[in-house]
């Protein structure tokens, strides 16, 4: 059956990979579709590259940006440090911020836009075309800072991982990442201080990585 990747994407390190037995301990996993079913699953490079051809993991939408690898445990289906040649790829952009606005932090954020979610719509029922690439990027070029693309990258990233921390710790030791939880939403922004700060929390809890 034919698969396609069409993201990298943040998992925890109980999850493994679909196609093999090994855990997916470097925090990245590569999303493929079965084109025949369109069921997805989640891989590590070696596994995506097999299923899917030995350029696949180029180039594709990169969720993953502000998540600091772990050291990969011998012999683990980890995604390594794959970046492709993509990165100045302006489908792959398109679509990244099109994941996030309308699907990863629309709920968190209220970041939907009519024109984005139409768009997000078309990618999921027939794909864009190079004008749609164009105005999507467009439109993330004047977004203000709070909705551009590093700044929903970044977020979607710290909350993936607070969220992850908060289930990991006993309730009464919650407080703090439940309370930077409500800032990041609240004022759609991370500083400095409170990335030191998150990542000082984080350190401690098994699993989680630190954060960009």
């Amino acid at each position: 059956m034919p698969y396609q990747v069409i993201r990298r994407d943040l998992t925890e390190t109980s999850r493994k990979c679909d196609f093999c037995p090994q855990y997916l301990t470097s925090l990245k996993a590569y999303i493929l579709k079965d084109l025949e079913t369109g069921l997805l699953y989640y891989s590590g490079p070696t596994c995506a590259k097999n299923k899917a051809g030995e350029g696949a993991i180029s180039g594709i939408p990169d969720l993953t940006k502000f998540t600091l690898s772990t050291k990969d445990r011998e012999g683990s289906c980890s995604t390594g440090g794959q970046r492709g040649n993509g990165e100045d790829n302006q489908e792959k952009k398109a679509i990244e911020y099109l994941m996030l606005r309308e699907n990863k932090l629309v709920n968190e954020l209220k970041c939907s836009y009519s024109v984005l979610k139409e768009y997000y719509e078309k990618l999921n029922s027939q794909g864009l075309s190079r004008s749609d690439i164009q105005h999507i990027n467009n439109i993330s070029a004047k977004a203000p800072d709070n909705l551009s693309p590093l700044t929903l990258q970044k977020i979607y990233n710290y909350l993936f991982w607070i969220d992850v921390g908060i289930e990991k710790l006993p309730s009464e030791k919650t407080a703090f990442l439940v309370g930077v939880r409500k800032t990041i939403i609240s004022k759609g922004r991370i500083t400095e201080k409170q990335k030191t700060s998150i990542n000082k929390w984080l350190e401690h809890i098994n699993g989680v990585p630190q954060l960009k």
